[in-house]
């Protein structure tokens, strides 16, 4: 179940008794995880993967992307801009369609 186990740990150059140290489990523990012989309970999954700083997705070899989802707060719209979002939304289709390309041809000419 944890495929990217091992090769976490190997980057990191820590041995197996020091992330059981880091979870509180033996070295034995660690070892059969890696070996795919035992797998680990959601709590140690979720403890392994903050621990390496990857999603548990990447840890148990579900993507190839590292990085967790943090959930980042979205960004808070104005009043204006919830206004516009609104007039732009009651638009037909063909007039909205004519805003977005206002809007892409004045930011690329910008750059």
């Amino acid at each position: 179940m944890i495929k990217n186990l091992k090769l976490l740990r190997e980057e990191r150059g820590w041995s197996q008794q020091k992330v059981a140290d880091m979870l509180n489990l033996t070295q034995q523990t660690v070892f059969k995880y890696e070996q795919k012989s035992n797998e680990p309970d959601i709590a140690t999954l979720i403890r392994l993967a903050d621990i390496f700083e990857v999603s548990v997705d990447f840890l148990i070899g579900n993507t190839e992307i590292r990085e967790k989802n943090t959930n980042r707060e979205q960004p808070t719209l104005s009043k204006s801009e919830i206004e516009y979002i609104r007039q732009l939304r009651a638009l037909p289709n063909n007039v909205r369609k004519s805003v977005d390309n206002l809007l892409k041809d004045f930011n690329s000419s910008l750059k």
